[in-house]
């Protein structure tokens, strides 16, 4: 089976993690989670500034209530290379929230994404191992480590710089 259909599976090449983050990003809108979370150091895993993937985010966002939260340590990768998602924040920075830890070690922040009842987390960013689980336990531990983040973190990414 393939990792966007398994409840449970372990990622084992870069194709397989692009190919389960597609399908959680692409599957917001009919899934419906209110909040989404991605974690990183820069982004740069995440096909975030893919056409269908802006596309299937714009879809989600526009229902009631959605939250897309970013807590990575550097927003620049993401300003660069993946050009059409910050173009897209600007359009719906009312849903969107960036943040970056503070007094944290590097090696501290996990590469995660959280939709609701699903989560995919890459562990080796070299051999792109990782894996994508709807466990309930494995979730509620993310969410947990997470939040420990959060709230040793600190607004980033302004979609506006005021400038005198």
């Amino acid at each position: 089976m393939s990792a966007d259909t398994t409840p449970q599976a372990i990622i084992r090449s870069r194709g397989e993690f692009q190919e389960a983050a597609r399908a959680l990003m692409l599957g917001l809108p009919e899934v419906k989670p209110r909040d989404v979370l991605v974690v990183d150091l820069d982004f740069s895993p995440w096909p975030l500034g893919d056409p269908d993937i802006v596309d299937a985010l714009t879809r989600w966002v526009r229902l009631p209530g959605r939250r897309l939260r970013l807590l990575g340590g550097r927003f620049d990768v993401l300003e660069r290379d993946q050009s059409r998602f910050a173009n897209w924040r600007r359009s719906f920075a009312h849903a969107l929230e960036c943040l970056t830890p503070s007094e944290i070690e590097p090696t501290d922040v996990p590469s995660l994404l959280l939709t609701g009842a699903v989560g995919l987390e890459l562990l080796d960013r070299e051999r792109w191992q990782g894996r994508r689980s709807d466990d309930r336990s494995w979730l509620v531990s993310q969410r947990e480590r997470i939040d420990a983040l959060l709230q040793r973190s600190e607004p980033a990414w302004p979609t506006t710089v005021l400038g005198l």
